[in-house]
């Protein structure tokens, strides 16, 4: 009878042993509630392994044989990427291997990766950790961040998914690498429905022969890391003469920024067609098109535009987008089209600054003049070739002074060598000496002169009357004073259409009371004046009394160059 009862006890013993046993295994692969996924094992790791590289056997991760010394985990920034954590409160898994390399198995020790459960593995527990070993506080990351305090809290605790941008912002302010930047954009990339989504690519192609313009890259790759510190969408307006190179430089850098990893969900492009009156394209129907785009149904397009607006702004929300909108007419034009969130950039092109646009979305503005002497001469050399420039390499320079150092007459000038077969660019610079000459440049349906008139055809009656009278002043130098005697009107009047003039980059602000007009500019003024008897009759006769207009300033002889 105590035979029977000890074998009972025995038996009692080795089930609760097996249950105890299966409760352990069962814990090891799923994890017990409330532990985060990097203490659990997937069967899509390597055999052996789970994600992490851990050993997949179910039992303590820090078990060690007796004696040995314990291991430091490696501090997070020489992590390998091949971290598993979470997604919207663990209900994905993602894998990031690092670069460069392929799964294999790996020991605890040789990956760095956290070493058992209850340690940070979703995003907001990693960034915690670093922040930690950093030494740093909450405010402190935000301040270096810069990024809301409260904001970070939230990723912190798992209560907001991170943005890219911020990811990257805590990479740069922790010291970390790519390591935020990655885990995000893989995050971002398991999080996002597909389905539907169209990714754009609209950038025209780069020029071979883009020359110079390196201070103007610079200053928009400062935009670029606006994005990622802050929560507004940076919007830049490249405006300049016409003919500058605008949408040159806008695309070239478009396509540097693209190389270089951002932008990940698509670039579009957009010409708004203006500035000319009547040819302007409406933000409807761009907004439209836009919508086409991005893949939406014709019959799902709002017909209002405010609607339309809002379901762009939807569409482009929590996605890394850039917008180039080339040719601008007015800031009215822009305000419907911009982002609401950030990740996304726009750049906007003009031949105007666009008045207002500085308030509504705190642009950026970069002016473009002409090139350098040395960069204008090496635009003819890249497109012509050497052969033909170090044949007279005198008349390449002489041909950039010629052109005005005007990007567009540079390149209609290298083309007309290159497609007429000349072995040098000295019968081309000879034959542009008349100035009038200079404004017929032309190769297929590009003309010089059609550049000029775009603009000239978008101001008002007054101010085009103003525009071709400078066009016959003795000088380059713009005095106002001189300005108000030329028209016949008012000082004030004078200054207001200087003012407007200057704001289309048809004349050039160089102080208070003077403006520049550029030699190309000037020559297409004074051919419009020209084609007019009775203005040209009118500033001929102004001119002899100009000399001796002072009002408060010296006579304009002494302002001729």
């Amino acid at each position: 009878m105590s035979r029977l009862r000890r074998t009972g006890r025995r038996r009692h013993r080795r089930a609760l042993t097996s249950t105890a046993r299966r409760r352990s295994g069962a814990r090891s692969r799923h994890g017990p509630r409330g532990t985060d996924l990097a203490a659990r094992t997937s069967r899509h790791g390597p055999r052996g392994t789970d994600l992490a590289g851990r050993p997949a056997t179910g039992t303590p991760l820090d078990a060690r044989p007796s004696g040995s010394p314990p291991t430091r985990p490696t501090p997070l920034r020489d992590w390998p990427l091949a971290t598993v954590f979470t997604i919207s409160g663990g209900s994905k898994v993602v894998r990031v291997p690092a670069q460069g390399t392929t799964p294999m198995r790996a020991s605890r020790q040789e990956t760095g990766c956290p070493p058992s459960a209850g340690e940070p593995a979703s995003f907001g527990q990693l960034l915690r950790s670093l922040r930690q070993q950093r030494g740093l506080s909450l405010s402190q990351l935000a301040n270096r961040a810069h990024f809301n305090r409260g904001h970070v809290s939230k990723i912190e605790n798992g209560k907001r998914p991170p943005s890219v941008s911020f990811a990257r912002a805590c990479d740069r302010a922790l010291d970390a690498g790519t390591t935020f930047a990655t885990i995000a954009l893989a995050l971002e990339s398991a999080s996002r429905p597909q389905q539907g989504w169209v990714r754009p690519g609209q950038l025209p192609s780069a020029k071979r022969n883009f020359v110079g313009r390196q201070e103007e890259m610079r200053h928009l790759d400062g935009l670029l890391r606006g994005t990622e510190q802050a929560l507004a969408v940076p919007v830049a307006v490249i405006s300049g003469l016409p003919g500058v190179g605008k949408t040159a430089v806008a695309v070239q850098w478009a396509h540097h920024a693209v190389n270089s990893g951002h932008f990940r969900d698509g670039q579009l492009f957009v010409n708004l067609q203006g500035p000319g009156p009547g040819t302007a394209a409406t933000p409807s129907d761009v907004l439209a098109g836009l919508l086409r785009t991005l893949g939406v149904p014709a019959d799902r397009i709002p017909a209002d535009l405010d609607q339309r607006a809002a379901t762009f702004r939807s569409y482009l929300h929590g996605r890394e987008m850039l917008l180039v909108l080339d040719n601008a007419a007015d800031a009215q034009q822009i305000y419907p089209l911009l982002p609401g969130s950030p990740g996304s950039a726009v750049v906007v092109t003009s031949r105007s600054r666009l008045p207002g646009l500085m308030s509504v979305a705190e642009a950026a503005t970069l002016r473009l003049t002409e090139l350098c002497q040395p960069e204008a001469a090496l635009l003819i050399r890249a497109i012509i070739g050497d052969p033909r420039a170090d044949a007279d390499p005198g008349a390449v320079d002489l041909l950039a002074d010629r052109c005005g150092r005007l990007p567009l007459a540079l390149v209609l000038a290298g083309e007309h060598i290159v497609s007429r077969q000349q072995r040098s660019a000295d019968a081309l610079a000879r034959e542009l000496k008349p100035e009038r000459a200079r404004l017929n440049l032309a190769e297929g349906d590009v003309v010089l002169r059609d550049a000029f008139a775009t603009s000239y055809r978008a101001l008002d009656e007054q101010s085009a009357r103003l525009f071709r009278l400078l066009g016959l002043l003795p000088s380059r130098l713009i005095d106002a004073d001189a300005t108000a005697a030329t028209a016949g009107v008012s000082q004030d009047e004078a200054s207001r259409m200087l003012r407007g003039l200057a704001s289309m980059h048809l004349i050039h602000r160089q102080d208070e009371r003077h403006y520049l007009m550029h030699q190309l500019l000037r020559t297409y003024a004074a051919d419009l004046a020209r084609q007019m008897d009775k203005e040209a009759g009118h500033i001929q006769a102004l001119r002899s009394t100009l000399d001796g207009v002072t009002t408060g300033a010296a006579p304009l002889s002494s302002l001729v160059a």
